[in-house]
């Protein structure tokens, strides 16, 4: 029987010997002759139409900083690996209104219409989601080149053919800049060429209330995504079994996608306001939240967490060794992936108003020492070093 191809992912690692000693001549000689200050920069990224979305919100961040500071211009190449055309306009618009100071061009690159030789010659190089590392490899006009790992990507699918194709990516020689210790980490397995930053928050936008009134409604944010990394299932049946036992005591929204909660069962337990406009009406929501319930499946722990510790709600997430260097049970609600237990140490928690306080305060302190000043810094050592 023969496999299905997914959707045609298995053909982007349609890569000849060629294609490989290619690149680490490039890799080899771009090393030699580079030192900064990066001017140009060249970014491979997956469709995607908000800029504040996900991991290219951090992308762009990095990218503004380098406009910022050395006047430097990004080139954003947004990548169709299965054909099919696509707008790029509401991406352009996100990215003014957004990012102010970036300096900017968006290019499209849909596969089998646009070739690698069409791209500029740029000083550094970037590819970010797994399906850029192809076209990485096989971009050779630039000195540098950088994998922005901000997950590690093979857990996104079952063990399997795709699996093993993202895990190869991470072989490529690229230097890889990781995102938290634990994406670094698995980094490792494949390379010594690793170094990582820890995201900061933004203390203007997310801070905590300056007065906290105890209230009988506890509301609860749920950063719900319908996908296996965020084990949207599951929290859906946690968040069941809490509104059950708490009833009209409790009042649970969810944040971060748009679905709609009588498809999954979930009327009357669950208001999904699905993706909020701006970062204050993200704030706002969090502030006003007593409890912050996000799982991830991987080893980076998301910016919910931090998002929620900055304003003042107390994180709930699953237990998770790749994330453990900031999330603990001395200043998280830990849970075990299994509902009737993590929802009784949910409700257990909202209604110890001590005990949430504590938590409160301690998460306060975890972050203290996160900024993004610091990665930027880290990020520019390694462009440079």
């Amino acid at each position: 029987m023969a496999l299905k191809n997914v959707d045609g992912m298995l053909e982007l690692g349609r890569i000849s010997l060629e294609d490989l000693k290619a690149n680490e001549d490039c890799i080899r000689l771009g090393r030699r002759k580079f030192s900064g200050p990066v001017t140009s920069a060249l970014w491979f990224l997956p469709i995607v139409t908000h800029a504040l979305k996900g991991g290219v919100r951090t992308v762009f961040q990095f990218s503004e900083w380098l406009s910022e500071k050395y006047g430097t211009t990004n080139v954003f190449v947004i990548y169709s690996f299965n054909g099919r055309d696509f707008d790029i306009s509401p991406l352009a618009n996100s990215l003014r209104l957004n990012f102010p100071n970036l300096r900017f061009v968006l290019k499209k690159f849909i596969r089998g219409k646009n070739h690698i030789s069409e791209l500029p010659y740029v000083q550094v190089a970037f590819c970010t989601l797994w399906t850029t590392a192809f076209l990485l490899l096989r971009y050779n006009s630039c000195y540098r080149k950088f994998y922005f790992m901000q997950d590690y990507e093979p857990m996104f699918y079952e063990g399997g053919d795709l699996y093993v194709m993202i895990e190869q990516t991470y072989r490529f020689g690229f230097s890889v800049i990781a995102n938290t210790e634990g994406v670094a980490n698995r980094a490792k397995r494949y390379t010594d060429d690793v170094v990582h930053f820890a995201p900061g928050v933004d203390r203007k936008i997310f801070f905590p209330r300056k007065e906290r009134k105890a209230n009988k409604t506890k509301q609860i944010v749920f950063y719900g995504r319908p996908n296996p990394r965020n084990c949207f299932g599951l929290g859906l049946s946690i968040l069941h079994d809490v509104k059950q036992k708490l009833g009209a005591e409790v009042r649970i929204v969810s944040v971060g996608a748009d679905w709609d909660p009588v498809d999954y069962g979930a009327q009357g337990i669950i208001e999904n306001l699905g993706l909020l406009p701006t970062m204050s009406a993200v704030a706002n929501l969090y502030r006003e939240s007593d409890l912050g319930l996000v799982f991830m499946a991987t080893p980076h722990p998301s910016y919910q967490p931090l998002e929620y510790m900055a304003s003042g709600c107390v994180v709930a997430t699953n237990i998770n060794e790749g994330t453990s260097w900031l999330l603990t049970n001395e200043n998280s609600v830990l849970l075990e992936p299994t509902p009737g237990a993590a929802a009784q140490r949910i409700t257990n928690t909202l209604g110890d108003e001590a005990r949430m306080a504590t938590l409160r305060g301690n998460a306060y302190e975890a972050i203290r020492g996160l900024n993004w000043l610091r990665a930027f810094m880290t990020f520019e050592s390694r462009l440079c070093d």
